[in-house]
């Protein structure tokens, strides 16, 4: 029979009774009763219009006397059965015989552990702290007469986090509290409570448990599945998720026979049905929705796990359609997920198989998924169905032929691993990747040996690939902290690479090396006499590899398709606080043909180092100077505030190596003091974009010093 009229028992703030009265309990809160005089939630029951009593220990002889007074004021107020919201008392044997399984208890952590006389407040929770446990929770039980021992009518697991002081979990507890309370006053007014013994059994109209299953990746569906059936769920599906889930001996409930429609459309429309979203969306705690959906005879749906069409392996197959790829867009999967996580607090929903365990388990457990899961079970969701549409907003814009900015921009990302730190060891930091395949990328290359790569690894390797693109023939990079600090091309690969390492002996110590062809034992032993962090190449010889490897801590990389030209429409970007800078990439050396602007021409040797040395200058930071000599650099001058200081560290580097060599500059000369610098060296040849108010002070120091010097119209800032 329902229980209608309820009273609270309270000793201190009340929030377990503010969590009542805000739940639109079906039974009425007739009194609430308080051991301490002035506790506050006599104000909480006061505002609500409840009628509050004050009784207290003190003024009563005996404790049986206190105890029927109590018991008095519970008849009085008509009281059927009775709520303890955080009171302070043990009850006597006569008032628990009157009210015998019809009293509830709340308990700040998981019973039969940290209960009785002694584990209150943040008592509890330090207890908690001390002990090293890793899981604590809060118990709704029936209470016998003794400190936290009577029968358990629900629990919910909190996980205790590092870190973690009594304050901090009590919050999260009490949360839990605060869910849990009100479902079970719900359970025991409703008649859904049935005791024998210590076993407190919910009744069966009450424990239907439904979970819908579909997914196109089946991987750990059918344990999932057959673990969910476990706990009495009942398992709905669809198409090939409901047959896989057959075949191996789980029963199925068919949408169709619940919502009495049959999938129509090619399977287009299947779960797109009120009794499928209602069932989804209804808030168990607004008393409105779960009286309609059960007028519709609809009932909750409690667990979904649905992942998507695969519209990324779809457009990634050699000659896909546009009809092929529009067919594999997901509808109504990505609305019951967002259905479903927007009503987060009933409904656990997964998107991804690795949270399957986690899921039984806590249901195992509690009877459920906690909130604390669920809600990030939720965010998960969200976080998919967005970068989902993110691909496919990318991949339908790209059909249109449209270049230009949009003036949305949405950008997904996939995550390739955790990195220990960023720049430095303070900063946290991920690799993420774009979600289709970049050939020449960096996420493409397999590690053969060597310690995991850093942040500033990824960083400086990129920077490595990127000036590497620039050459067509045997070259080695080798760059450290984001500037070129030896390029070298020629015949052969150990050639190339002593050309780079001769570049500056000293920076290289400590860098990065890549090369565009197989690096051969000869070579990597030459490497192998200086500490590098990063050795990068298409491929090895299995006696380069040997000897590479056996350095513990180098890591060597393997490339195949490091050669690939960036994608003429690719684009870069970069973070600014509240905002996001975004430009095509720097695919462009040269504006049409270069222009020769002193009275003397460079020779055929000049012509191919300054080629070389402005296919180099492009990858240094500005301001950013580089001498050139034989296809191999000299000297190196990066990042500097102004470019005369620049010219002066490169022509440093190079020292007497500058004589017969030429230099490249990013930008233009806004004097002539670099073409000063450069010819008292002995550079004869240079090459610079030109577009100053004062070229021609610089074209006339040229002439004066009979150097050449070319215009390519078109500059390479790096920043």
């Amino acid at each position: 029979m329902p229980l209608t009229r309820c009273a609270v028992m309270v000793s201190g703030g009340g929030t377990n009774l503010q969590s009542l009265i805000d739940s639109r309990l079906p039974a009425s809160i007739v009194c609430v009763i308080s051991s301490k005089e002035g506790a506050y939630a006599l104000k909480r029951a006061q505002k609500a219009g409840i009628e509050t009593r004050v009784i207290q220990r003190k003024e009563y002889k005996t404790k049986k006397d206190f105890d029927r007074a109590n018991l008095e004021a519970l008849r009085e107020c008509g009281a059927q059965f009775v709520v303890l919201a955080g009171y302070m008392q043990i009850l006597g044997e006569e008032l628990v015989k009157a009210f015998k399984n019809r009293i509830i208890n709340i308990h700040p952590a998981l019973i039969p552990s940290f209960c009785g006389m002694g584990y209150y407040g943040l008592h509890v929770h330090e207890a908690v702290l001390n002990y090293g446990a890793k899981v604590t929770g809060a118990t709704v039980h029936l209470v016998d007469g003794g400190a936290d021992t009577g029968p358990i009518i629900l629990q919910e697991a909190v996980s205790v986090l590092p870190g973690d002081t009594p304050e901090a979990l009590q919050q999260r507890v009490m949360e839990a509290e605060h869910r849990l309370l009100p479902r079970a006053v719900r359970l025991m007014s409703e008649d859904k409570l049935s005791v024998a013994g210590r076993t407190v059994t919910i009744k069966e109209d009450a424990m239907a448990k439904r979970a819908f299953l579909s997914v196109f990746d089946k991987t750990g569906i059918v344990e999932f599945a057959k673990g969910l059936a476990a706990l009495d769920f009942e398992i709905l599906s669809t198409g090939g998720t409901q047959r896989e889930l057959e075949k191996n001996g789980v029963a199925v409930t068919n949408v169709s026979d619940i919502t009495g429609f049959p999938e129509c459309l090619d399977g287009r429309v299947k779960t797109l049905h009120p009794k499928i979203h209602a069932g989804l969306l209804a808030m168990r705690s607004n008393p409105e929705h779960m009286e309609q959906i059960k007028a519709l005879d609809i009932a909750p749906i409690d667990v979904v796990a649905v992942n998507l069409y695969p519209f990324k392996q779809t457009i990634m197959k050699d000659g896909v359609t546009l009809k092929d790829a529009v067919e594999n867009i997901d509808i109504g999967g990505p609305t019951m997920l967002r259905a479903a996580a927007k009503n987060w607090q009933d409904v656990a929903v997964v998107v991804d198989s690795a949270d399957y365990e986690k899921v039984i388990d806590e249901i195992t457990l509690n009877g459920q998924v906690t909130q604390e899961t669920k809600f990030t079970l939720a965010a998960k969701v969200f976080q998919n169905t967005a970068a989902y549409d993110a691909l496919i907003a990318q991949y339908l814009r790209e059909q249109t032929g449209d270049t230009s900015y949009p003036e949305k921009l949405t950008l997904t990302y996939e995550r390739v691993a955790d990195m220990r730190y960023g720049e430095n060891p303070h900063q946290t930091a991920s690799f993420y990747r774009e979600p289709l395949p970049v050939l020449g990328s960096l996420v493409n290359a397999r590690q053969l040996g060597g310690k995991e790569l850093s942040f500033n690894n990824i960083n400086d390797a990129n920077g490595a690939l990127d000036t590497l693109r620039e050459f067509d023939g045997i070259t080695v990079v080798g760059l450290k902290h984001a500037n070129p600090c030896g390029v070298g091309t020629a015949d052969t690969v150990f050639n190339a690479y002593m050309k780079a390492y001769r570049s500056d002996t000293v920076s290289i110590f400590g860098g990065i090396v890549a090369c565009n062809s197989e690096i051969d034992s000869a070579t990597a032993a030459e490497m192998a006499k200086i500490f590098l962090e990063i050795v990068i190449a298409p491929s090895y010889t299995q006696t380069a590899l040997d000897i590479l490897c056996a350095k513990k801590n180098l890591r060597v990389l393997e490339l195949p398709d490091i050669a690939a030209k960036r994608m003429e429409n690719s684009k870069d970007a970069k973070k600014v606080l509240g905002g996001l800078l975004v430009q095509g990439s720097d695919n462009k050396l040269y504006e049409g043909e270069w222009k020769t602007v002193t009275k003397r021409e460079p020779t055929a040797q000049e012509k191919r180092d300054l080629d070389f040395a402005f296919r180099v200058v492009k990858h240094i930071k500005s301001n950013g100077i580089a001498i050139i000599k034989d296809s191999a650099t000299v000297g190196v001058g990066p990042g500097q505030t102004n470019r005369i200081w620049a010219a002066q560290i490169a022509i440093e580097r190079a020292g007497d190596r500058c004589k017969g060599a030429v230099m490249a500059s990013d930008a233009f000369f806004p004097f002539d003091d670099c073409v000063e610098a450069a010819a008292k060296a002995g550079v004869t040849a240079i090459i610079q974009p030109g577009g100053s108010i004062r070229d021609e002070d610089s074209i006339k120091k040229c002439d004066e010093y009979g150097i050449a010097m070319v215009f390519t119209g078109i500059r390479h800032f790096k920043h």
